[in-house]
Parts: C-alpha cells; sequence; structure tokens
C-alpha cells in the first residue's frame, strides 16, 4: 500500500493493488510523505469507495469526526453485517460516523429530537430495529454514552439504507412513507389492525419493499412476461384481496407515476390473502 495524500494523522488517501482507497490507523499519516510505503501495522480499517467523487467526500467527512467515533461506527457497521447476514454499501460507515458524533454532541447539550418514522421502522423492519438497539449497547460499552432508545430507530435507518446498493436516504425514506401509506390502505379495507409479526405480513412488506426499490432503481430492467392466465385466476379467486390491492396500487401509482406488471399484482394478491386468512379473516 502506498500513501498519495495525508489528511490527517490518522487518515491518508493510499493505492493498494491499483485502487485508490482510504486508510485509518492511529497514527498512520504521521511523518508520512506521497509515495511513502504504508506501515500495515497501523491500518485499522480500509475504504475502497466505488467512485472517486465518494473518496474526496468520504475523506472530507471523516478528517472532520473524532477518530474514536470512526472506528466506533466501523465496528457497529462489522457488528451490523454478521447479525443481517448480508453485505453492506460501504457509505454507510461514514454516515453513520457522522450521525454518531451529531448525537454525541446533542446529548451533550441536552437537545432532544424526534426520530422521524420511529414507529414505522420498529414495526416495518424488526430486524433491523432490533439491531440499533443491540447497537445502544455497543455504545455504552465502547464510549461509555447512554443514547435514549428512540436512536435505535435512526441507526436502523441507516442500516436499511445501506442494504441497497443505491444509498440513497431520501429514497429510503420515501419507501418507508409508501410501505406505511399501503399498510392503512389493506388495515382500512379489511377493517382490522393486522399483527406485524407474522411471516406473511413480513412477506408481503419484502414484496412491496423490493417492488418498490425496482421503481426507484432498477425502472429498465427485464421483466418476467406477464402471465394473464395466473393474474386472472387469482383476480377471481381473491376477489376481495384483489379490490384492496388495486386500492394500494392506484395510490402508489397516481402518486409516483409507476406502473406495476400483473405479475406485480399478482404476488401482492398472494400476500393480502395469506395475511387476512392469518388473521381469520377471508
Amino acid at each position: 500500500m502506498i500513501n498519495t495524500r495525508k489528511c490527517n494523522n490518522n487518515i491518508i488517501l493510499a493505492v493498494e493493488n491499483g485502487q485508490e482507497v482510504i486508510a485509518l490507523g492511529k497514527g498512520i499519516g504521521f511523518n508520512i510523505r506521497p509515495g511513502d510505503e504504508v506501515d500495515i501495522n497501523l491500518v485499522e480499517k480500509v475504504f475502497v469507495p466505488q467512485k472517486t467523487v465518494q473518496i474526496n467526500r468520504f475523506k472530507d467527512i471523516l478528517a472532520d469526526l473524532p477518530y474514536e467515533i470512526i472506528i466506533l461506527a466501523s465496528k457497529i457497521v462489522d457488528h451490523g453485517k454478521k447479525r443481517l447476514e448480508q453485505p453492506l454499501n460501504q457509505s454507510i460507515v461514514v454516515a453513520l460516523a457522522d450521525h454518531l458524533n451529531f448525537a454525541v454532541n446533542r446529548l451533550k447539550k441536552q437537545i432532544n429530537i424526534d426520530i422521524p418514522l420511529a414507529w414505522d421502522i420498529q414495526h416495518i423492519y424488526p430486524v433491523e430495529f432490533a439491531l440499533g438497539k443491540d447497537t445502544l449497547k455497543l455504545i455504552k460499552q465502547e464510549i461509555g454514552i447512554d443514547f435514549p432508545e428512540a436512536e435505535a430507530a435512526a441507526i436502523a435507518l441507516h442500516f436499511i439504507n445501506a442494504e441497497s446498493d443505491h444509498a440513497d436516504m431520501s429514497n429510503t425514506n420515501k419507501v418507508l412513507k409508501i410501505i406505511k401509506k399501503s399498510i392503512e390502505i389493506v388495515e382500512a379495507h379489511y377493517k382490522t389492525v393486522f399483527n406485524e409479526t407474522t411471516p406473511e405480513f413480513n412477506g408481503f412488506v419484502t414484496l412491496l419493499r423490493n417492488t418498490i426499490i425496482r421503481f426507484l432503481y432498477h425502472k429498465d430492467e427485464k421483466m418476467a412476461e406477464e402471465d394473464e392466465e395466473l393474474y386472472e385466476l387469482l383476480r377471481k379467486r381473491y376477489s376481495f384481496a384483489f379490490d384492496c390491492v388495486e386500492k394500494m396500487v392506484s395510490f402508489i401509482e397516481e402518486e409516483y407515476t409507476w406502473k406495476f406488471t400483473l405479475n406485480d399484482m399478482s404476488f401482492l394478491m398472494l400476500y393480502v390473502s395469506r395475511i387476512s386468512a392469518h388473521n381469520g379473516i377471508k
């Protein structure tokens, strides 16, 4: 690994195997010059941003953050990868470190703020919310600060965002809002409140989320051939669920000018019918 630029005593830009990276380590930038070999023993973390613009943005943000907070965020993300059993977008470490630094300063000044969509995050993404709660324990253990439980939702939101290759917090919030409104439409149609911990409910949320993500990021993706026969069969067999899905889809299409396929409608009908059946409603 060859140093190309020092950001501060703990952060440098370097080239490793022909790729530009950001390397972190206590004292890694002390007395190092461009072209020097990096002491690998000092390297604690290496970021490999996907684009040059990310490198510039990341190194500017990281250079302004306390080193301990960056390492804490990195530990939290490593724990999250194991818990979620999937890779996460590289940007989460930077975004989370920035959030934690702001939250610590806010807590010291005794400033309380509401976490948008906190209830929805807890119920729509229970795994990520549980991970957020675990993170609060890790923060207490590492830096001795007790964050309020509401912060678990904010941290969970970072993990939700990072589960997509196209990390974009505004779109993550949009997905949450659409799912929330969709659930409200379904529950109003069936005149009940569903158990949100069942596999059927989680399957519905996952399907809807993946469909919305497709609209947001993969509009040109080649779709499977429309199965009109299956659609007509389900529409007749689950007519009440069809009416429900039609209400929900009409709202989304009118609000965001997206177009659901017949296959989308078929799968949504199946999941809505399963949710209602689980709750004893036909």
